[in-house]
């Protein structure tokens, strides 16, 4: 019998349990990865996304029992969570939306210098990056994270809850800002400098990497058998998406839109610093030289609106009435600050973004298709203008751009996308999140002798 992996993919709105092998891939439990505000403060209800979680495989060894043999996770970067010596949560878990980063970047800055920080870390000056959190903590916080003694990202702490054990996994370390990009270690020159404690952080191991066996209680809870095991996969969710992509850029394209290209080693110049490019270290040891785009989050939080002011709101009638629209001039920047924060009824994303396109001089918005054909063709913009600029910075040209994610279903952008680029599109798979971290663990596993033998036997069932 061939054995199953499960992947557990969480996204900034939305995670999924997902079991599969090269040859059949089945989402078997969907949930909201939900946050909570409290006193002004944003934080990630980390303890029910865990219960989540528990549901999801507690299906899935229902319906594959002892098939299944490995178990990986995956999620977005940045976010953390601190543990004391007893292994237990110092802090609630914060949400990188949360506005205490903000003015961080600045000061952070203006101790280290930009472009020392740059040539370190390779990542763009971006206020939700671990290192602007951890800073604003120290400021703000200072007893809690005196009080740490583990640095955890969010996929380790959620391993850490199915093992036991607590491992640094390299595609998260690399997303925090403190990572040396060369080195591939942390940056213990830049921590100083920073004040923030060496001690927390913990030995980094590479994606594929074996944690260990799924803890007694836990096999107990969710029916597995004893010997199933988690793996550290491509936990940046970014890394596993494209791990196994041959085009020469691709868009993962969903709550965040990142647009970039797998290179064989970072690349620091001046140039890719100023136009806010990141490199992030992929799975097997890759680089992910990418370009952070505000997504599908601007489209989501507006149809949220609608939603929680009671309209009745159909994803198959806006996407009608936004082909319709079509010819509606306006689109909005995706990059402005103006669209981080949540839709909240003080403040509905809807009205941000007709504030934004009546200060640009374009018509009023008269309907809900006018209002994502703008955020559609504002995104499609940026994808092009940042595949310019990538083409210039790497010197490599792009003829083909694959988009991934649960975005690659919207097929308007994806159109829109096409025009804009004047690039062809392949579009799909949905699930390659998903696919990326299974992969990485067959690889753990020794099913697979890379993730691209992989992707190519599963192209052969395609």
């Amino acid at each position: 019998m061939d054995k199953y992996h499960i992947a557990i993919d969480l996204g900034a709105t939305s995670g999924r349990v997902v079991v599969g092998n090269l040859e059949n891939l089945e989402v078997v439990y969907r949930f909201s990865t939900a946050y909570e505000v409290v006193l002004g403060t944003m934080y990630w209800d980390i303890l029910r996304i865990f219960s989540e979680i528990k549901t999801g495989l507690g299906l899935a060894f229902s319906q594959y029992g002892n098939a299944i043999a490995s178990i990986g996770i995956d999620g977005w970067g940045v976010d953390y969570a601190l543990l004391d010596a007893e292994g237990c949560l110092v802090s609630p878990v914060y949400h990188y939306r949360d506005k205490r980063t903000e003015g961080i970047v600045d000061i952070v800055g203006s101790l280290v210098g930009n472009a020392y920080l740059f040539k370190t870390t390779g990542l763009a000056f971006q206020q939700y990056n671990t290192i602007y959190q951890l800073f604003a903590m120290k400021r703000e916080r200072k007893e809690v994270l005196a009080a740490a003694r583990q640095y955890l990202s969010l996929p380790d702490l959620l391993a850490y809850f199915l093992t036991g054990r607590m491992e640094n996994e390299r595609t998260q370390a690399s997303t925090t800002g403190l990572y040396d990009c060369t080195r591939g270690t942390w940056s213990g020159d830049l921590l100083r400098q920073l004040q923030l404690p060496e001690k927390i952080f913990g030995t980094i191991v590479s994606s594929g990497t074996v944690i260990g066996p799924l803890e007694k209680a836990l096999c107990q809870e969710v029916g597995a058998p004893n010997d199933v095991i988690v793996v550290a996969s491509a936990t940046h969710d970014t890394a596993a998406a494209v791990s196994w992509i041959t085009e020469e850029a691709y868009i993962s394209s969903g709550t965040w839109s990142l647009i970039g290209m797998n290179l064989e080693k970072p690349v620091l110049s001046v140039e890719a610093m100023e136009s806010g490019f990141t490199n992030e270290t992929g799975a097997e040891g890759k680089i992910t030289f990418v370009k952070n785009i505000m997504g599908l989050w601007i489209s989501n939080e507006c149809v949220r609106g609608w939603k929680e002011a009671g309209e009745m709101v159909e994803w198959s009638e806006l996407d009608k009435q936004t082909r319709e629209c079509l010819g509606y001039p306006g689109f909005i920047d995706p990059t402005n600050s103006v669209f981080m924060a949540p839709d909240t009824k003080a403040s509905p994303m809807d009205r941000r973004v007709a504030t934004y396109l009546q200060e640009k001089g374009y018509p009023r918005l008269e309907r809900r298709g006018e209002c994502l054909i703008a955020i559609y063709r504002g995104l499609a913009k940026t994808y092009a203008a940042s595949l310019r600029i990538m083409e210039r910075i790497t010197g490599k040209q792009i003829s083909r751009i694959r988009i991934v994610g649960g975005g690659a279903k919207n097929s308007i952008l994806n159109q829109l996308t096409a025009t804009e680029t004047e690039k062809n599109i392949i579009v799909g798979p949905v699930e390659a999140t998903s696919l990326g971290n299974i992969f990485n663990q067959m690889k753990a596993l020794h099913y697979i002798s890379s993730i691209q033998e992989g992707a190519n036997k599963l192209n052969k069932c395609l």
